[in-house]
């Protein structure tokens, strides 16, 4: 079997194979899953870990009797995650099969937006995770690019560059500095654009420790860099890709339910 580019999927394969690693996994499923070599992201074990053991994703013990509606919508949201993730991974496998030269890197973009009119304009700066959920939530709906550069290093900002370039009627997008750096504040998808201004004093948590606001949030491979969580992170100008790595764009305030420090 060639091994996918979506981690999900080859590891249920072996797990589907190999008892040693299912027994591996039904012991210890976030430190086999999401170690360097089966490399899953936390939404993909935590719904893999569910559909094994039949215990919410959060439980530290027992079962749970009943739920609330915002815990059954917050496990959709985790399956939606991943099959996005699985599916555009699985797009790459197809598109893999292009004529691509050797000395060509290519790379995958996904932009996530809720729902919203042709040719509306919605403003989220300093809104949370509910107001977004109120228009189907950040995975409503996704736009896939891929696209293909020369040799050498290419940035998060020279990817979402690009695909500006290459498909300027779907993408474009505007930016604040912060620090020096510039950060997304602005993305306009399929004629629909969406505001979230990093560089209000509301995402400042010096003065608002508490404040856990929406921004665009940028996750390599379906995962979020750990040392960027909690404040302003990487710039996406400064962040180096891999060629075949897939970006993703989210409006999004990552929960802190799931491992993430508020932003």
């Amino acid at each position: 079997m060639k091994k996918s580019q979506s981690n999900l999927l080859h590891y249920i394969h072996v797990l589907l194979e190999n008892d040693q690693a299912l027994e591996a996994f039904i012991k210890d499923p976030a430190g086999e899953a999401e170690n360097e070599t089966n490399g899953l992201t936390k939404a993909e074990r935590s719904v893999l870990r569910r559909t094994v053991a039949h215990l919410p994703s959060t439980s530290k013990s027992n079962f749970t009797i009943a739920r609330t509606a915002k815990s059954y919508r917050r496990s959709l949201r985790l399956l939606q995650n991943v099959l996005h993730n699985s599916g555009t991974k699985m797009m790459g496998d197809v598109l893999s099969n292009g004529p691509v030269t050797e000395d060509s890197t290519v790379f995958y973009l996904v932009v996530n937006y809720p729902n919203m009119d042709s040719g509306e304009t919605l403003n989220f700066t300093c809104e949370t995770n509910d107001d977004v959920n109120n228009i189907g939530g950040p995975y409503a709906n996704s736009q896939f690019f891929q696209i293909v550069f020369g040799s050498g290093s290419t940035t998060v900002e020279r990817l979402i560059l690009g695909a500006s370039q290459a498909f300027p009627s779907i993408i474009s997008y505007e930016t604040v500095t912060i620090n020096d750096s510039p950060y997304l504040s602005s993305i306009t998808i399929n004629g629909r654009t969406i505001n979230a201004d990093l560089s209000n004093s509301c995402y400042d948590l010096s003065q608002n420790p508490d404040a856990d606001f929406v921004f665009w949030f940028y996750s390599i491979n379906g995962k979020a860099n750990p040392n960027t969580s909690g404040g302003i992170g990487t710039s996406f100008a400064d962040y180096q890709l891999q060629s075949g790595d897939t970006v993703y764009l989210q409006l999004i305030a990552p929960d802190a339910t799931y491992g993430f420090q508020p932003c």
